[in-house]
């Protein structure tokens, strides 16, 4: 059973110090050489499944940079843009990656499940799993079709809801985690042109 932690608002000066490019590499490194252990190898599963629901770009900067091994010089060449630009796109990337990393490991099926006993509305319990991958109103918005007021405004209200019983406080603590720190968790805006290079990375 996963027990309840501390949540608060995370300064972003104060997450960018605790969560750094260099650290999440240093992780990756130790995972990937050594001999993992089995939280190491669920560590790297979960990175995995969270980089899936990263915006296509940083998906790809984080491939290419922290298990392909490639200097962001390289990447920005191949993708056409500035270094500043691929090292801003990592950060973003890394703050996600390890704020997941911090909540209690639990799955995605875990998380449905329960929110398809606790809540009564389907609608609401795609958007508590989506804003769980995506950490991101306006994504969530997107893949369902509504409004990004009607996203969270359901999102608050379901976690609020989840505060008030105590058997869902593990995932209270998760939710509530995720719309302290959603300023920084947010998608970066892509332009049109700003799409995958699946042909140069493969």
């Amino acid at each position: 059973m996963v027990n309840r932690w501390d949540c608060r608002t995370v300064d972003p000066a104060e997450l960018e110090s605790r969560y750094s490019v260099d650290d999440l590499a240093d992780f990756i490194d130790l995972t990937v050489n050594d001999e993992p252990s089995e939280e190491a190898l669920r560590s790297l599963e979960r990175i995995q499944e969270i980089m899936e629901d990263l915006p296509p770009r940083e998906a790809d900067f984080v491939e290419l940079y922290f298990f392909r091994h490639l200097k962001q010089t390289d990447i920005a060449s191949i993708f056409k843009v500035s270094q500043p630009t691929v090292c801003y796109r990592l950060q973003r990337a890394t703050m996600r990656i390890q704020f997941m990393l911090s909540l209690p490991d639990v799955t995605v099926d875990e998380i449905e499940d329960a929110m398809g006993v606790f809540l009564e509305d389907p609608k609401d319990v795609k958007i508590m799993v989506l804003m769980y991958k995506t950490t991101c109103q306006s994504e969530v918005a997107k893949r369902l079709g509504v409004t990004q007021g009607l996203v969270r405004h359901r999102f608050m209200r379901a976690t609020q809801k989840m505060q008030d019983d105590e058997a869902m406080q593990v995932y209270a603590g998760i939710f509530d985690a995720i719309s302290k720190n959603l300023n920084i968790l947010r998608e970066v805006q892509r332009s049109v042109s700003d799409t995958r290079v699946t042909s140069v990375v493969d």
